[in-house]
């Protein structure tokens, strides 16, 4: 009987909604219960996380306002002697302190004893920056490990007692660091108070208009490809200020000039094994080693390809959380270089209908789509294309483009709108199958690449997404390919009948004018993709066969019945798909293509890709030791 009265409760709830939504909706909504899951639901909220009540001789107090949570508490300076290292990172005291019925002093006077004083905050021997520590919490309920949790809390003292001060909870992150404008670039970063901010880059200071939690700061008449110092200051409206640590900052350099190393990873959502594979939706022991890697190989950027927390999220706030989570692990990296990341299927907040497990992106899309979310959390830059249907979610910060030197990048977006694994949602109530990419976007993509073909200053050209064009591995039943099957295609709500329209051109169709508008160009070197943890890489050429729509579907039921190489593929480009950033590792063995990679590996890693005067050459560094498993000398020279 409470299951059947929940039932109609929730059924009320989604009739309910459909009466406030359906109408300006491009789907139908489905007259089913509505379920309050997600995937992965943190244990505690952010303020939970950074509740600090107050303080005392020994410390500072945290209550996570939970009675039932316990666990250890454990605790670093941070960053640890950062005067020393341009990477931060924090390095734990070795002995735990107790969290009971939600509460704990995290231990600070000990830092002020020689045996732990590695900041020199005793003789005041400090950078400038306002003392700081990171709390690492192992939290557990009865009967349950619920994982690991961590943040950050800066504070003062006056000998005596030890006061909370305004904290820089996610950043500084450098962003917009292109060559569209290289005496330009933006300082983000996030308050736990509400503060007024302020940028000191170089010798000159930059103030933020207005007060908030999130900061962000245009920095203007710089000089390309130079290095500059910056920190940041934040001020309370009771006169309490944080100021971070000193970093350094590279701008772009012009137009067409410069030679370079950036890096690419993709899908570092929690993993098994316990400890810091399972932190907050992240797979965070890979991620930090890969991220600290990229900068020692002076990877003045990282292409991140989606997929970068556990997600599949019912509610926005527990997916922007774990997206906290994210940036500060590779806060590290982000300080001092940028990182351009893209949406994965995993970025996805969803109304979860009980019965079928169908799945539809959650509304109000402006609001409480993943697209809308990713948007907020992240400084990608803004030139997207317009939705052509206002009703649908937002491509801004998820499908972009820049210059960087010699290099076009261009991000797209085939994770978007998604019904996640299930194409027969999108045909039952409308939505974008996983890989598609909707006319609006395909025809900006297209446009794009025909720009930077005859731009002059542009000699290399590379794309990324979350979702492989060409699968090799688990998802060969998805991608933009399940299994040659064209009749896979978005559907959207005409808003006078009310009905349901297909897309004119199916999976097929897209990924192949997709590729045809990539093979065009004389200048596109790779095209770099996620979504199957590990790596493959695949020459894709008018040899090679991929099938082709109409002619190989022989029996017209709108499925590739042979798969002919394609002509229109004029030149050859390869597809490398790199997704080892901590997620689980999937098999590279016995799954059916027409394609062959050159290369396949479960190992987890990242590339890194060279930008040269003449040539562009790639590397994969994967395995525990960063070996490098993976070498083409010049991507071009297939051209």
């Amino acid at each position: 009987m409470r299951n059947t009265v929940r039932g109609f409760l929730l059924l009320f709830i989604v009739l309910s909604s459909a009466v406030s939504y359906g109408d300006d909706l491009p789907v139908i909504v489905p007259e089913l219960a509505l379920v309050p899951y997600s995937v992965f639901q943190n244990a505690v909220t952010s303020g939970q996380l950074n509740n600090i009540v107050g303080g005392t001789e020994e410390g500072l107090i945290l209550d996570l306002n939970d009675p039932k949570l316990s666990g250890q508490v454990y605790m670093s300076q941070y960053p640890f002697e950062g005067k020393e290292t341009v990477y931060d990172y924090a390095y734990y005291m070795d002995e735990a302190v107790k969290l009971s019925e939600g509460k704990a002093v995290l231990p600070l006077a000990d830092f002020y004893k020689s045996k732990y004083n590695a900041n020199a905050w005793v003789k005041g021997e400090t950078s400038g920056a306002t003392p700081t520590v990171e709390y690492r919490l192992r939290l557990f309920k009865p009967g349950k490990l619920l994982g690991l949790y961590a943040s950050r809390v800066s504070f003062g003292y006056d000998g005596h007692t030890f006061r909370k001060l305004p904290t820089v909870i996610g950043g500084p992150y450098v962003t917009k660091v292109s060559s569209d404008d290289p005496t330009t670039l933006e300082i983000v970063w996030e308050t736990d108070e509400l503060c007024s901010g302020k940028v000191n880059f170089g010798a000159k200071s930059y103030d933020e208009s207005s007060v908030s939690l999130s900061h962000r700061v245009k920095i203007s008449g710089l000089t390309p490809d130079s290095v500059y110092d910056y920190y940041v200051e934040s001020a309370s409206s009771d006169g309490r200020i944080v100021r971070s640590e000193t970093y350094s900052t590279r701008t772009a350099p012009a137009k067409g000039q410069g030679t370079f190393t950036f890096a690419y990873a993709s899908d570092s959502y929690d993993d098994v094994g316990g400890g810091g594979k399972t932190y907050m939706g992240i797979n965070r022991d890979i991620l930090d080693q890969i991220s600290a890697h990229a900068l020692r190989s002076e990877a003045e950027f990282i292409l991140f390809g989606g997929d970068l927390v556990m997600g599949y999220s019912g509610d926005k706030e527990n997916l922007d959380f774990q997206l906290q989570a994210w940036k500060q692990v590779v806060s590290g990296y982000w300080r001092n270089r940028p990182i351009y990341p893209t949406i994965g299927n995993h970025e996805f907040v969803w109304n979860y209908y009980e019965g079928d497990e169908t799945v539809l992106a959650k509304w109000p899309y402006s609001t409480d789509s993943g697209e809308a979310v990713f948007a907020e959390a992240f400084n990608n830059p803004e030139n997207a294309p317009v939705v052509s249907d206002s009703r649908r979610p937002t491509y801004q910060e998820s499908v972009y483009s820049f210059q960087y030197g010699p290099a076009m990048v261009i991000c797209f977006n085939n994770a978007y709108w998604t019904t996640g694994f299930s194409d027969s949602a999108a045909e039952m109530y409308g939505g974008c199958p996983l890989g598609y990419i909707m006319e609006d976007q395909l025809q900006w993509i297209e446009s794009s690449l025909s720009k930077a073909e005859s731009d002059t200053t542009v000699r290399y050209i590379f794309l990324f997404g979350h979702t492989p064009v060409f699968p090799y591995t688990k998802h060969v039943a998805d991608g933009m390919w399940y299994m040659g099957n064209n009749n896979i295609r978005a559907y959207t709500k005409n808003a006078e009948t009310g009905k349901l329209e297909a897309a004119s051109q199916g999976i097929i169709e897209v990924r192949n004018r997709f590729w045809k508008a990539i093979a065009q160009s004389a200048k596109v070197a790779a095209v770099f993709t996620s979504h199957e943890h590990g790596y493959h890489r695949t020459l894709i050429s008018n040899t090679t066969p991929v099938g082709v729509f109409p002619d190989d579907d022989t029996d017209g039921d709108g499925v590739l019945d042979k798969y002919s190489p394609n002509p229109d593929f004029v030149r050859p480009v390869w597809h490398i798909m790199s997704a080892g950033a901590g997620s689980g590792p999937y098999d590279t063995k016995g799954y059916p293509t027409p394609w062959t990679p050159e290369k396949a590996s479960s190992q987890y890693g990242y590339v890194l890709v060279h930008v040269e005067n003449n040539k562009v050459s790639m590397e994969l560094i994967g395995g525990v030791a960063g070996e490098v498993l993976d070498r083409v000398d010049d991507l071009m020279s297939v051209k």
